[in-house]
């Protein structure tokens, strides 16, 4: 039985159908990368570059996902919405059909265009549509359905990839099946309509409903630092996996797919835990489960204990991404949501493309299996400083807690 029309469960599914397309975006394509560098190995830096089409999207996103939110704050969110949709098919799909590197790398750029923009939207209509524990209940909905299509989606990416490097980029079409969920059960919030006045900073600041920026930046640097270590697995794990003999790819796809798949156990206890304890407690969880994956990711000799360790990592994942959103939320006015939406969405793709950037001069030097044994130490430390905070604060855990 299908939702009834401009019911909260036919939003829900609509919203649900659109976030599953933020994963897709980029880790769909991460276990062809291997077999793409082959493919170009004529291109100068070759296998950077090939990184570099798993996490362009993320580097567009970051510059334009706060602009895409102010453009929803004034003019609205369904519109834009749907024309973005349309262009993630087709920019996602243009790897199939493009023969040059760098023309990959425009369309993926392209792609982060529309990525951006469809985050922001989906963040902010969350926002708009539910409130208080509902609102709770739909962000680990969320996390969960975007760990489930993580796992479809790199699965199938893996099993495209052993068929042609080119294959993958396909998948991006399915972006068409969301549109027309979202044509059908999504409708503009009264509240976002275009009235609403577009603050500059200093109004912000003298806004009657104040902004806690210190907090809100905090959000920002901890989703930031989460994604770009989760970001580890996606765009390191394919080239270690080759490293340690297992040629196909089918066998990144699993492990990117494990840690996407296992996340949703955590995600599904996300609720009570932060109900018992507190933002701040539930990053440290989380970057502590991080950690020891990455430790047997890198002590391991053989594809199963990377995929256990991919594992244990998106256990960790599991809390930290639906942690970041719950606690944005909860700390935006409603005027300004589609830009903090915006910030955050901005923070966490910046993540992902700077995660091979800052894995490049460490994985030359002491190679893939040390290098993630130094993640797990990075982790290790962030996750006991959160917990030191937590513990002096002794805010309790409320939702609207630190």
């Amino acid at each position: 039985m299908f939702p009834v029309r401009g019911s909260d469960d036919g939003r829900r599914l609509a919203l649900l159908a659109v976030a599953s397309l933020t994963v897709m975006s980029t880790a769909t394509v991460a276990p062809a990368l291997p077999r793409m560098a082959d493919a170009f190995e004529g291109t100068p830096d070759a296998v950077f570059l090939s990184k570099l089409v798993l996490t362009m999207p993320a580097l567009i996103i970051t510059l334009w996902a706060p602009l895409a939110g102010a453009v929803i704050d004034r003019f609205g969110r369904i519109r834009f919405l749907r024309f973005n949709l349309v262009l993630y098919a087709i920019a996602g799909a243009s790897g199939f059909v493009l023969t040059d590197l760098h023309q990959i790398l425009v369309g993926r750029a392209l792609l982060g265009l529309a990525v951006g923009a469809e985050m922001t939207c989906v963040q902010a209509l969350a926002g708009d549509y539910f409130s208080g524990a509902a609102r709770t209940r739909y962000v680990s909905m969320q996390s969960m359905f975007m760990s489930a299509g993580g796992v479809l989606f790199v699965a199938l990416g893996g099993l495209l990839a052993d068929l042609s490097w080119r294959a993958p980029f396909l998948v991006y079409l399915l972006a068409l099946v969301s549109l027309g969920i979202a044509m059908f059960y999504l409708d503009e919030p009264r509240h976002a309509a275009p009235a609403a006045p577009v603050l500059s900073p200093g109004e912000m600041a003298r806004s009657p409903a104040s902004v806690e920026w210190a907090r809100i930046g905090l959000v920002y640097f901890l989703q930031f630092f989460g994604m770009a270590m989760y970001y580890m697995v996606s765009a390191q794990l394919p080239f270690y996996l080759h490293q340690l003999g297992a040629g196909l790819s089918l066998y990144a796809g699993l492990a990117i797919a494990a840690a996407s798949g296992v996340s949703i156990l955590s995600t599904m206890r996300y609720a009570h835990l932060l109900r018992a304890t507190s933002h701040m407690t539930v990053y440290a969880c989380g970057f502590a489960l991080m950690a020891v994956g990455f430790v047997l990711i890198g002590l391991s000799a053989g594809v199963p204990g990377v995929i256990g360790g991919a594992s244990i990592v998106g256990l960790g994942m599991g809390l930290v991404f639906p942690n970041g959103a719950t606690w944005m939320l909860s700390l935006a006015d409603p005027r300004l949501r589609g830009r903090l939406a915006g910030g955050l969405a901005s923070a966490i793709f910046l993540g992902q493309f700077a995660s091979p950037i800052i894995a490049q001069p460490f994985t030359s030097r002491f190679g893939l299996g040390h290098f993630y044994l130094g993640v797990a130490v990075v982790l290790t430390a962030m996750a006991g400083l959160l917990w030191l905070a937590a513990r002096r604060r002794r805010v309790p855990g409320s939702g609207q807690s630190a």
